[in-house]
């Protein structure tokens, strides 16, 4: 039995203070490996309202904090597989959600800034924000109207789209965002139920949301992907979180 819980989110300044609670995290009706639907308790955290930008990474860069991004040496799927390519300075933008950076690029930010990325759950709870929709706005289908995905050339720049229910922005598309938890499909069915963390170990690191290229299918909520932590691609992005 689900239990309601009301959130209360102050949305002033660049984060969002979150209220912990109890929530369905999950999709029995999803792929393989978002079954089983189980609850999870959430402690109170913050995250980032929007998602780090070029021009916020490059800050990092500058105070010696960070490596630059590969944007002349990026992953992007094409014709069935991954290939390397140069991104253009006409597809780049210092507003727009920094992407070619690889999990420990985005992980170095975070502390820079005193923070970490988010965990699995913590981000699924956030972009749920106290709904069960399948996407960030509700349940209809994207659209140019509520987010960028499949058809643009680039990303867009952040919070040129209407926020969720708690003030945070691109939930849905625009780039995907590197979590903090190691990826396994089977996590769901042996997952804690308060504050998990992911497995201890594993290959790849979570991405969620659904990037500028991504299918409808791809963009739901509750979708689980992955991605080599040591590889930097197109469409991955990041927000950072805190306790």
């Amino acid at each position: 039995m689900s239990i309601i819980v009301w959130v209360f989110t102050v949305w002033a300044g660049q984060s969002a203070q979150i209220t912990g609670g109890l929530f369905t995290m999950g999709d029995n009706d999803g792929e393989a490996d978002e079954i089983p639907e189980h609850e999870v308790t959430v402690s109170s955290f913050s995250l980032d309202r929007h998602q780090v930008t070029e021009k916020e990474y490059d800050s990092c860069v500058r105070a010696g904090r960070c490596t630059p991004a590969h944007y002349d040496n990026c992953m992007v799927w094409s014709r069935g597989k991954f290939m390397s390519v140069k991104v253009p300075s006409s597809y780049r933008n210092p507003d727009y959600p920094v992407v070619c950076v690889t999990w420990y690029q985005a992980q170095a930010y975070c502390r820079f800034k005193g923070k970490t990325l988010p965990s699995e759950a913590q981000w699924e709870y956030a972009a749920k924000a106290g709904q069960k929709y399948t996407y960030a706005w509700g349940d209809s289908p994207p659209s140019s109207q509520n987010c960028p995905f499949s058809g643009k050339k680039h990303p867009q720049k952040t919070g040129s789209y209407k926020p969720n229910g708690w003030g945070l922005f691109d939930m849905t598309g625009n780039v995907w965002e590197w979590i903090s938890d190691f990826y396994e499909r089977d996590y769901y069915s042996f997952s804690e139920k308060r504050d998990p963390q992911g497995p201890q170990a594993g290959l790849y690191r979570v991405i969620r949301g659904g990037g500028w290229y991504s299918g409808k299918k791809q963009l739901r909520i509750t979708n689980r992907h992955w991605f080599s932590p040591a590889y930097p691609e197109v469409s991955i992005g990041f927000r950072c979180s805190k306790k």
